[in-house]
């Protein structure tokens, strides 16, 4: 039982997290998910991460359950419980104020949920600040069973460094390697939101619950650019970063009230706007600062709402269900549901504990027929559209923590065009140039999969390295970084196998819940072609994607139902790994 007291809360910064290294700020929450039921995994930016390791840890593993709300207060390798109930009223942000304030110092940094994960809502954030959360699978619902409210960090013990000036001169390289890209010149401005451009101009936006693949409403209006010009008043940066992606933004809401927050991401903007049918900013900026009020996780709130939007608009739910109406864009229908969600009133309540059991609820004994119109793969709702890029749509289906993570296994080069001698030097293999095509494309995922695994495991952004372009740090780069900062005299071999062996472990858990090749599917809706853009008739072709899905199993050494072989878990030396005992 994921909500059970015996499910461990890991927290873990990475290596390199709180060196010098460029752009290492990241830290893993990991758990069995409350959401989908398996594999539970987020990750975060912003300062949280470093501040664990000055205060003296590199992990937390937590078990157990308070019997009265707590907090965390670790400074300078102590550890304390203190009381977190009169917490019980404020927002998540009103969380982080508060405890700082408690403390004493402002520059204290607090992981916490909000009301949302104090009610168990089984898609309940972390934060660190407004705009840093480790949002997917429910690792704030986990947090809430255990009555542990936050969190909170601060110290100044130095992290060892093997060579340091060996890792000032690494890093200085790499700053000038990555500040001399496109991809960062274009991140560092947009942040995400490019991705709102590129799905809009490329027809791969999720419109109207992934419907169709490009939103007709919106217009000109619903551009990065506008969001830029009129909204935004400034970025924000994670620790030692140069590209500050993250937005702050001001803006007037519907009830003529001045607020302020940081975002949105792409997620935000892609799937609160296209998905739920609206171009207006204003909306998406209401939607996404109350999210972060309740602490509940974007993409999922904005999953379940345009889930619930379609069924109304098939005629499958009605006013009698709903208490209230639920057309596409209505801006009134999409705050209100997020204030049920995380207050679990009403009907948004029912939502609160998965959309399993709010379609067991809808259709009763014929759900499983209505499941069709909620994307997902492995239990949670999807975050991209893939029909056009087939390693893409691989990877999507054989993310380990599910929902088709782009954070795990998105080959974006699949989109850039690129000969396959480029990729060939990049990767090691050539690539086909055609995003549409099947052949070959199994390579590309799973060396997305061990450069991503790599990354989070040394506490690197993706958004400094070759996931998101080709001129930014891979593998090679990796191993400069923590040969100046240990001893262990690394190579990107070394570090590619070591991507394979957490990928691997992490399939091993998944197998042991009975997940194996029948959960390594698209959505139902993605065998369903495209009807505009440049890539009009897009699709995933089952008997075609069942052969790449051999290939895949093949390379990674899984047999025919994806589990690793023998042979495979000797190589990586996982065939006494103790893990499992967690």
């Amino acid at each position: 039982d994921p909500l059970s007291p015996e499910n461990p809360l890991i927290l873990g910064a990475g290596l390199l997290t709180g060196t010098h290294g460029i752009a290492t700020a990241r830290f893993n929450i990991s758990a069995k998910s409350p959401e989908s039921g398996n594999l539970g995994d987020s990750n975060s930016g912003g300062f949280f991460g470093p501040e664990l390791r000055f205060a003296g840890y590199d992990h937390l593993l937590i078990r157990g359950r308070s019997p009265s709300p707590v907090y965390l207060w670790i400074h300078d390798g102590e550890i304390e419980f203190r009381d977190a109930s009169y917490l019980k009223n404020h927002t998540l942000p009103q969380t982080l104020d508060v405890i700082r304030t408690e403390l004493g110092d402002q520059d204290i940094q607090v992981a916490a949920i909000g009301p949302a994960g104090r009610r168990l809502v089984v898609f309940a954030n972390v934060m660190c600040t407004i705009g840093d959360a480790a949002g997917r699978t429910g690792m704030g619902t986990v947090m809430g069973s255990k009555n542990l409210w936050a969190i909170a960090v601060r110290g100044k013990q130095p992290i060892q460094i093997a060579n340091p000036e060996r890792l000032m001169e690494v890093a200085a390289k790499q700053y000038r390697q990555i500040t001399q890209t496109k991809g960062y010149k274009a991140t560092a401005l947009y942040g995400t939101l490019m991705r709102l451009s590129i799905s809009r101009t490329q027809g791969q936006e999720p419109a109207l619950n992934y419907q169709y693949n490009m939103l007709e409403s919106g217009g000109e209006e619903f551009d990065p650019e506008v969001f830029i010009q009129k909204y935004e008043y400034g970025k924000m940066a994670c620790f030692n970063c140069p590209v500050h992606t993250k937005h702050l933004h001001r803006f007037t809401s519907r009830d003529r009230e001045g607020l302020t927050g940081a975002g949105p991401e792409y997620g935000g903007a892609g799937y609160f706007g296209s998905s739920c049918g609206t171009g207006d900013w204003v909306t998406i900026m209401e939607c996404w600062d109350l999210c972060n009020q309740y602490g509940l996780d974007i993409l999922t709130t904005a999953g379940y709402i345009a889930w619930v939007m379609e069924l109304y608009q098939r005629e499958l739910i009605d006013n009698s269900i709903t208490g209230m109406p639920l057309r596409w864009g209505d801006h009134d229908a999409m705050i209100n549901l997020i204030h049920q969600m995380g207050r679990r009133e009403g009907f948004g309540g029912l939502l609160s504990d998965g959309w399993q059991k709010a379609n067991l609820e809808f259709f009763g004994k014929n759900a499983k027929e209505y499941e069709r119109y909620i994307p997902t793969i492995k239990g949670m709702t999807v975050d991209q559209d893939t029909r056009g890029t087939k390693a893409m749509a691989l990877g999507a289906a054989t993310a380990t923590r599910g929902g088709g993570c782009h954070l795990r296994s998105r080959f974006t080069m699949e989109e850039m065009d690129l000969p396959p001698e480029a990729t060939k030097k990049i990767i090691g293999r050539p690539v086909v140039s055609d995003p549409d095509s099947y052949e070959g494309k199994a390579y590309p995922a799973i060396w997305t999969e061990n450069l991503c695994a790599v990354g989070d495991a040394l506490g690197i952004c993706r958004f400094v390295t070759k996931w998101l372009s080709p001129g930014l740090l891979g593998f090679n780069e990796f191993a400069e970084a923590v040969n100046a900062v240990t001893i262990y005299n690394t190579t990107p071999e070394k570090l590619m196998e070591a991507g394979e062996r957490i990928y691997n472990l992490e399939r091993l858990f998944l197998i042991r819940e009975g997940l194996d090749r029948k959960d390594d599917r698209v959505p139902e809706k993605f065998h369903e072609a495209w009807q505009y853009g440049f890539q009009k008739g897009s699709r995933i072709e089952k008997e075609k994607f069942e052969t790449l899905l051999d290939e895949y199993y093949r390379e990674h050494g899984w047999d025919a139902e994806g589990i690793p072989t023998r042979e495979t878990l000797e190589r990586l030396e996982l065939v006494d790994e103790p893990s499992h005992l967690l």
